[in-house]
């Protein structure tokens, strides 16, 4: 998975969670292909458990108490084993089905009994949300067994979690041909390039699969061409402006073979295999610009050709709600991306609430001291690299934050050819069994430096989203829990944190409040406007309206915005309302504790729950569970 601080208003910013292996919603889309075969293991998985169970009971002749104790506690213990052998083949299957999610979630798969995996990037279809909804149905059949206060906390909390990605994937059956792969900044044409340049070479068979994956982009972009027809045919195309920014993609990604960066990337990588032969090297090498020149780049420019064929197909270049049941969709859609439980209507209202709250405490900070604007300013950091930057926030954090095993970061730097449709940073996460190594990419074109890098660094870093993915993946929690997205919790830490950061950057404590809160509000107007574009039906003339009552008038500038927002619904409110409802839970920690409440405890107490809906986080945290 990739978590990127996407900063595209020049001096606002927001953040964008990349997570490119479905088309449908919840993580089982990626597996739809195997759902025929869903029943059988199931079945054979859970029978002889409770099997055995009952035969226990039937057996038993009067148990004196004891004994009754003694079986009870057998149980108990089976039941464990069996729910946490039920997730780990849960885990294998899922894990599996996917070539470029297995690579990015296990360095070494056989440790985890996955000998056996499809070299695929997986499929495309219309069909995709129906079947990965028909296989989450299956197993919350099979996880209705273990609905028991006998399962371990640790089982309790990921049964917990897992039913709830189930039930909204189960949810998500009826929404045919809405859910979009090809979006401008997150689509699969921009994801797939990135993830491929930073494969990892560990052995041959590395280089080999990789190499069978360049070869399925036809086939998959294939079944997305069929798709996008699909949509066009149903009246859900994407607008004309999205598909003219994604035909520009493709031109640029095919327009330098020679010094195309998946070639350069991959003949970095070989070079420095040792094991290799200069003669195993070269061929591998060849074999790599080959698919890339007769297979990779048709397919891109394929794909290119088929939304020129349909760009003018589509009716609606504005918000979902324009959309036969786009209303309802956008809900679905803003439940899945930000984990919280609550209306569109109260979201909108609670965002608005906070963002008033936020410019009060701006209008009182200036009013008492007119001069903490130029603070910022005076903050020297150009001495400092942003490996040293980060160091400095890994130091800054230990008296906050739970400490972390040893861990080692590499800052590296996007692609001239990819500057224009990547992030200004992102964090690509470790695999489960390599948490040690960790990367961040920082994108020069946006020429971020001072402290608008120092605290992007923060959200994907310390304690951003490095910090959090290691100290919760550490702690030796089923594997399954890495596969269920809840990008609302990532995005909402990692947002929650940044604020957070100013602290450390050198600002007094109120310049640190000022630069928070301005932020936040910041953030709030772009979380307005993704409801009101999508469900209130706002305009561009009704988006310019808004934004101009709080200053922002360039006319250019908010065109962009309004065409982001259109194309990515709902991807402004992972950063935001999952930011608000880590303010809002640690405001209800406080008061529920108010004696004994610290920060460091809450920190410590929703990094340890790790990614969940706030419906189940809340339950946790307040132990209401």
């Amino acid at each position: 998975m990739r978590h990127c601080h996407f900063h595209f208003f020049r001096k606002i910013r927001f953040s964008l969670c990349l997570s490119l292996f479905l088309i449908g919603l919840g993580i089982f889309c990626a597996a739809v292909c195997k759902c025929a075969d869903s029943d059988t293991w199931i079945v054979q998985f859970l029978t002889n458990p409770q099997a055995d169970s009952d035969k226990s009971s039937s057996e038993a002749d009067a148990p004196d108490a004891a004994s009754a104790s003694d079986a009870s506690s057998e149980n108990t213990t089976a039941l464990n084993a069996a729910f946490t052998d039920y997730v780990t083949e849960l885990f294998r299957q899922e894990a599996s089905a996917n070539l470029l999610n297995l690579h990015y979630t296990l360095a070494d798969p056989a440790a985890y009994g996955i000998t056996d995996y499809q070299t695929s990037l997986g499929t495309c279809s219309a069909d995709s949300p129906a079947l990965a909804a028909a296989f989450a149905e299956n197993l919350l059949v099979g996880l209705q067994q273990f609905q028991s206060a006998e399962l371990s906390a640790e089982n309790r909390l990921t049964l917990d979690i897992l039913s709830e990605s189930l039930d909204l994937t189960k949810n998500g059956a009826n929404w045919y041909c809405y859910e979009e792969p090809l979006t401008p900044t997150t689509g699969l044409q921009s994801q797939i390039p990135i993830l491929l340049a930073e494969y990892t070479f560990r052995n041959t068979r590395d280089i080999t699969d990789y190499l069978s994956l360049l070869s399925d982009i036809p086939r998959y972009f294939s079944e997305i061409s069929a798709y996008e027809k699909e949509k066009a045919a149903a009246g859900r195309f994407m607008p004309s402006f999205a598909a003219q920014r994604l035909i520009q993609q493709c031109k640029d990604f095919t327009a330098d073979l020679n010094s195309h960066y998946l070639v350069a990337t991959f003949n970095e990588k070989t070079d420095a295999m040792s094991e290799l032969s200069k003669n195993e090297r070269a061929a591998y090498q060849n074999q790599n610009r080959d698919i890339l020149e007769q297979q990779v780049f048709p397919a891109f420019e394929q794909l290119s050709n088929t939304i020129a064929g349909l760009q003018n197909s589509g009716y609606n270049d504005a918000g979902l709600c324009h959309f036969p049941e786009g209303n309802t969709y956008y809900e679905y859609l803003v439940r899945c991306y930000t984990g919280s439980d609550d209306s569109v209507a109260t979201l909108e209202k609670r965002t608005a609430s906070q963002r008033k709250k936020d410019l009060l405490l701006v209008s009182e900070l200036l009013e008492d001291h007119p001069d903490l604007t130029e603070e910022p300013e005076r903050l020297d950091f150009s001495t400092q690299s942003p490996e040293e930057m980060l160091a400095t926030l890994q130091q800054a954090i230990t008296a906050d934050f739970p400490s972390l095993p040893d861990c080692n970061v590499t800052v590296k730097y996007i692609n001239a050819a990819m500057e224009d449709y990547l992030s200004p940073a992102f964090y690509l996460t470790s695999p489960l069994d390599q948490l040690t190594e960790n990367t961040i990419y920082i994108n020069q074109k946006n020429g971020y430096e001072g402290i608008r890098l120092f605290t992007t660094l923060a959200h994907e870093g310390f304690p951003g989203h490095l910090y959090q993915n290691i100290y919760f993946h550490s702690q030796d929690v089923p594997p399954i829990r890495s596969l269920l997205g809840y990008p609302g919790y990532t995005e909402g830490w990692a947002t929650f944190v940044e604020l957070h950061s100013y602290i450390y950057s050198g600002l007094s404590k109120d310049a640190a409040k000022l630069c928070a809160a301005n932020q936040a509000a910041i953030l709030s107007l772009y979380a307005t406007a993704d409801m009101g574009i999508h469900y209130e039906g706002w305009t561009l003339d009704d988006t310019v309206a808004f934004f101009s009552t709080y200053g922002f008038t360039d006319e250019e500038v908010l065109r962009d915005i309004f065409e982001l927002i259109v194309s990515e619904p709902a991807n402004y409110l992972k950063y935001y309302i999952g930011y608000l409802e880590f303010h809002d839970l640690q405001e209800e920690m406080k008061k529920q504790n108010p004696d004994t409440y610290t920060d460091s405890a809450f920190y410590e107490k929703v990094l340890k729950i790790g990614p969940a809906s706030f419906n189940v986080l809340r339950d946790y945290v307040l132990e209401n569970r």
